[in-house]
């Protein structure tokens, strides 16, 4: 799949990206051919600095503005702890600095908050629903701790899938390596200043090292969610397991 030079301008960019996610959202689409879809995609929207609104069209984001800003993401339902730790890994991939809020927070909620710029936070929303939605559609059955052991090594194959993904950006982007790291400096910053009683707590206990392995494997197929980027309305219903 390549882009040709005439897709260079801005609005041209937006609508190819757009033909690309509705070709990988399409139930017709080979699964090949859907991770290669929203990779590629992926790589337009942060090279060209482009967000979900950008793409859709139903909204107007300043996709320049560098301004530091917080978002919170309440996660429901069923593993909604794992996906809170999909959501902290996919976050520091896109240059957005996060923590968990236990603040006032109930026991069937998980709540994360992220901060970055507006094309950073719309990128993990992207990402994060993409990702959740190929984990709950590819995990194996099998108790708790091989269930939770999975959930450990999806998140770690999908932060290694996007490291990937932002080294091939830094190779094609010269100097955008340093952008990304300025402005996850200045995420970490402002989250700290609100936030100055932070700290890392977060740990990993491996119970199954094979259901660790089949985690990582498919976190590392990440773009393979056909139909995952386009469902935007989509639920993952209720549930009070965690």
């Amino acid at each position: 799949m390549t882009i040709d030079s005439g897709a260079r301008e801005p609005g041209n960019i937006r609508d190819k990206v757009r033909l690309i996610l509705e070709r990988a959202n399409h139930p017709n689409t080979p699964q090949a051919e859907a991770e290669t879809a929203i990779a590629l995609a992926f790589r337009l929207m942060q090279k060209y600095n482009l967000n979900d609104a950008d793409v859709k069209q139903h909204e107007q984001v300043n996709s320049q503005s560098d301004e530091i800003e917080a978002i919170e993401h309440s996660i429901f339902g069923p593993y909604r702890v794992r996906r809170g730790s999909l959501f902290y890994v996919i976050a520091e991939a896109v240059s957005c600095a996060c923590f968990r809020e236990n603040r006032d927070v109930g026991t069937d909620e998980v709540r994360m908050v992220a901060f970055g710029t507006a094309r950073d936070r719309h990128a993990l929303e992207v990402l994060f629903q993409a990702a959740e939605l190929l984990a709950l559609r590819m995990m194996p059955p099998g108790d708790r701790r091989f269930r939770t052991s999975w959930w450990h090594g999806f998140n770690a194959g999908v932060g290694k899938k996007l490291t990937k993904e932002q080294k091939t950006i830094f190779q094609e982007t010269p100097g955008s390596q340093l952008v990304l790291i300025e402005r996850f400096e200045r995420a970490s910053s402002v989250m700290f200043a609100a936030e100055p009683s932070l700290s890392n707590t977060g740990s990993s206990f491996i119970n199954n090292t094979d259901a660790y392995g089949a985690g990582h494997s498919a976190g590392m197929s990440f773009s393979s969610g056909s139909n995952s980027l386009g469902s935007w309305q989509r639920s993952l219903g209720s549930g009070s397991r965690g």
